[in-house]
């Protein structure tokens, strides 16, 4: 019998053998693709990381201002009598600190008188708590610019350091569960626009 003739063929270039198993070797340009491919879901991958870093730290700065329970007090007003402002649960209640020596409030005092006129009969009450620690100074603005609104009198500064009062004016809406919701310092035009939209947002809840 003639023998049988064995040919050598060599496998072709996309195939290799591994543990006897023939198996498909990724050309060039799917490997390039590939590599494209791993650089593109990195590239997302830092961007989803920091996008998620960027919402921690703004949920960070503002969660304790916009949903904390505002602390409570009880402060005489220059007129004598006596104001707790866990007396007013289930009204929208802005509160303002301010004293006599600061430029800007002044012009606060009056935009809130004009904002308790027009929003008071459906449940807004306006609070201000003078830092003065001559009560006639609060009671001489006060008359000048016409406030009808409670001026509580906090000499002793110690529900303004509560409420972290370093800069004045400091202006705080508070819904009818006594929690804050805004926080603002003197209101320019853009924020004036903002404060209005919350606030009758809060009156309608």
């Amino acid at each position: 019998m003639p023998e049988t003739a064995v040919v050598s063929c060599p496998l072709p270039r996309h195939y290799v053998t591994r543990n006897g198993q023939q198996e498909h070797e990724p050309s060039a340009v799917r490997r390039a693709s590939n590599m494209g491919n791993s650089q593109d879901l990195a590239d997302d991958d830092r961007r989803v990381g920091r996008f998620v870093l960027a919402v921690t730290i703004l949920i960070v700065l503002v969660a304790p201002v916009m949903a904390s329970t505002a602390p409570d007090f009880a402060l005489r007003s220059v007129a004598g009598s006596n104001h707790r402002l866990s007396e007013h649960r289930g009204e929208v209640v802005a509160l303002i600190f301010w004293a006599s020596w600061c430029g800007d409030c002044r012009r606060e005092l009056e935009r809130f008188e004009k904002l308790q006129a027009t929003y008071g009969p459906a449940g807004l009450v306006v609070l201000s708590v003078s830092l003065d620690e001559e009560p006639s100074r609060a009671a001489d603005i006060a008359k000048s610019a016409g406030i009808d609104y409670p001026v509580l009198l906090d000499d002793g500064k110690k529900v303004s350091r509560s409420y972290k009062a370093d800069e004045l004016p400091l202006i705080l809406l508070i819904d009818r569960n006594g929690v804050i919701r805004a926080r603002y310092d003197a209101l320019d035009e853009r924020e004036e626009r903002g404060l209005l939209v919350q606030l009758r947002d809060l009156i309608d809840e």
